[in-house]
């Protein structure tokens, strides 16, 4: 099969393994969950939204990632390692809670019917389900068009290719998608790739958050990359790329991810790993920052408003709270 480049020029990747990908585990419901282009386009609209909220304050959604005073200054004893990990932390906690609602056991459910709402001039609607951290369910509405714009076939191999429009509401706020997918499938290959860009303004065609996705399964094994560009008046600010694997063990799938800053001011590679300890579940973060080595810890708490936050423990026991 020959390999697409919609991914060349890309500077950063992000790699996640979570149970969204299924990999080491290709027969589970974990390989099916981005095996559909409904999930694909859940998954990728959401994360995308979510960070252009994070990433864009103007005329955008609430942020999901508002960051509290720091617990504590840093310690001037805090070793070098943990003390690049807390400069990043901030920005490493908007992908994280960008992809918060997707950590949990049932990684995503999608279901569509036919948009039957005057408001929003689509063709489907969509229905995103997914559990975060502490297991409490996150839904998102989505409605969107696809047109079938090519669709060719030569032996054994098929390729087509997609149009998107649409609108995602979150928090009662529309935020707008555009984007394409095609797909090209073997005798025993296949892969997707999806292109979408979400806008808090629709006027606005300068500002935005780019997702673009690959999916592939090969013999067996399945690979998940996103790669997520960030820009604000027509200028790159960023790229981060994340890709998804599953890993099954002791007969229970778990999940991880590991997470690659590239470009931009944010930097390193995190490894990210969701365990459940006295049944309760808490984030392992595996860092390397400059060639330098740690790890830190992040669970959900909940603050005297009432609110959930996310607290980082670093190895000098320092904690900040997102």
């Amino acid at each position: 099969m020959k390999k697409k480049l919609l991914l060349t020029g890309i500077c950063l990747t992000l790699v996640t393994s979570m149970a969204l990908t299924g990999c080491g585990n290709p027969s589970g419901n974990r390989a099916k969950a981005l095996s559909s282009s409904k999930n694909v386009y859940g998954i990728g609209a959401v994360s995308s939204v979510r960070l252009l909220g994070s990433s864009l304050p103007a005329s955008a959604v609430k942020s999901f990632s508002a960051v509290n005073a720091l617990a504590s200054k840093p310690s001037a004893a805090a070793d070098a390692s943990a003390d690049e990990a807390k400069l990043q932390a901030e920005r490493f906690n908007e992908y994280f809670t960008a992809l918060d609602s997707f950590l949990g056991d049932d990684i995503i459910t999608t279901s569509t019917a036919t948009n039957t709402d005057e408001k929003y001039p689509y063709d489907t609607k969509m229905t995103i389900t997914g559990k975060d951290l502490s297991g409490d369910t996150a839904t998102y509405l989505m409605y969107y068009t696809e047109t079938l714009v090519r669709s060719d076939a030569d032996d054994d191999e098929t390729e087509s290719e997609y149009k998107l429009t649409g609108i995602m509401v979150v928090d009662g706020a529309d935020y707008y998608l555009e984007g394409a997918r095609s797909e090209e499938t073997e005798t025993d290959e296949s892969e997707t790739e999806l292109k979408i860009r979400a806008y808090a303004d629709k006027a606005d065609k300068f500002s935005y958050i780019q997702m673009e996705q690959e999916h592939s399964v090969e013999n067996g094994e399945t690979e998940t990359e996103y790669v997520y560009s960030v820009y604000s008046n027509n200028v790159l600010l960023e790229q981060t790329a994340v890709e998804f694997e599953t890993e099954t063990k002791n007969g229970k799938a778990e999940t991880e991810y590991e997470l690659e800053f590239r470009s931009g001011s944010s930097k390193g590679k995190y490894v990210v790993e969701r365990e459940v300890k006295e049944n309760v579940a808490e984030i392992k973060v595996k860092y390397t920052i400059d060639g330098k080595k740690g790890v830190f810890r992040i669970r959900e708490i909940t603050d005297e408003n009432g609110d959930k936050k996310y607290e980082y423990t670093f190895s000098d026991n320092e904690k900040l709270i997102f």
